[in-house]
């Protein structure tokens, strides 16, 4: 039985947060983030309709919203389920993944800059899953046969093991150095962004094609073996997330604070990131390295929330948000058969360029 109640055994305070308790589970509810998560919703689902209906045969919110709820003929049902649909829910758990992974990367580091794009997760993914692609016929047939988004899962949780290793504090208990962190995360990055560049000069001309439309990042060809392995891996993580959401929030301020309060801050760090790998790797797999999503999404989401730190599902909500509107943005305005992966990087790009110089201007405060 679930409820919601202040403390009643605390002296009332102005002001005090209400809580929702489940059993013994209980989370502080936070009237604001609740508010744009909400209007976060129905931004998204209204993006989300607006994509379904651009297609080849074009329809209305309203009409796609009919056919899905059972309302269409046999050749809207066709354009819809078979066509826009897999398409449209790859763009939002895409996003909603890599947004996740993010946040959860970032509130690891303590560190914005802390992405799975620059720790070297989705380019360990992108490395494997360019093998199951274009040497499917030869040494790389172990990663076809497992398929891309085996091969992706295998290449980052491989690419995080030795992050994880080369990071951990010796003598520190099972932790890791943020700042460390991400200097290896940065180096890995560019060794296995070579290790993809010199595979692509080694593949057939076809599978280069075929493996390049995949590195920019791109819902062009998703179908519904696409959609699976991303849901599965969101909904585990956000389960997990939800779960040790008390546990996350006392790491924000620290590892010295967090152990004081009896977090076990070594086993759930090992967690956070083992969540936000295989988050990342799986969404990869389905549309390949979405550039900058997972630093966008999870600074926005801070700001909207105001909230000191990335909240992860908040972050994955905005996550799909960009994706599902870059994609729709791909398909009206710019040219056709633009990937979703350039329009983010063109967001991402100055972005990143702010955020850095907004952090070298705080350290000199």
């Amino acid at each position: 039985m679930s409820t919601v109640l202040s403390d009643p055994t605390a002296t009332p305070i102005r002001g005090r947060r209400p809580v929702f308790r489940f059993g013994r589970a209980s989370w502080i509810i936070r009237p604001r983030q609740l508010i744009v998560v909400g209007i976060g919703i129905v931004v998204a689902l209204i993006l989300f309709l607006f994509s379904v209906g651009v297609s080849e045969y074009p329809l209305s919110p309203i009409d796609v919203a009919r056919i899905l709820l059972g309302g269409g003929t046999r050749i809207e049902n066709v354009v819809v389920f078979d066509v826009a649909l897999p398409r449209a829910l790859v763009s939002a758990l895409v996003g909603f993944g890599l947004g996740m992974a993010g946040s959860l990367t970032q509130l690891i580091a303590r560190n914005p800059l802390a992405t799975p794009d620059i720790l070297g997760i989705t380019a360990g993914a992108s490395a494997a899953a360019v093998a199951a692609i274009a040497f499917a016929g030869s040494w790389g047939a172990w990663f076809a046969s497992i398929g891309v988004p085996g091969a992706a899962l295998v290449g980052g949780l491989a690419t995080a093991i030795a992050m994880y290793l080369l990071a951990w504090k010796r003598g520190g208990g099972i932790s890791i150095d943020p700042f460390r962190l991400v200097l290896i995360g940065v180096g890995l990055t560019w060794m296995l962004q070579a290790l993809t560049s010199y595979l692509l000069t080694r593949a057939n001309i076809y599978d280069v094609g075929r493996a390049q439309t995949w590195l920019v990042g791109s819902v062009a060809d998703a179908g519904w073996s696409n959609v699976w392995p991303a849901a599965v891996a969101i909904a585990v993580g956000v389960a997990i997330v939800v779960l040790t959401s008390r546990q996350i929030s006392t790491m924000s301020l620290g590892a010295d604070i967090a152990k004081g309060l009896g977090v076990p801050t070594g086993r759930i760090t090992a967690v956070i990131l083992l969540v936000a790998v295989v988050v990342a790797a799986l969404c990869v797999s389905a549309a390949g390295p979405i550039a900058f999503v997972g630093l966008l999404a999870p600074q926005i989401a801070m700001r909207v929330v105001h909230s000191s730190v990335p909240t992860p599902l908040a972050s994955g909500l905005c996550g799909a948000i960009l994706v599902l509107a870059g994609d729709l943005l791909c398909r009206t305005l710019l040219p056709g058969g633009l990937p979703v992966g350039i329009v983010t990087a063109a967001i991402g790009g100055p972005f990143l360029i702010y955020l850095m110089i907004s952090m070298s201007r705080k350290a000199t405060v």
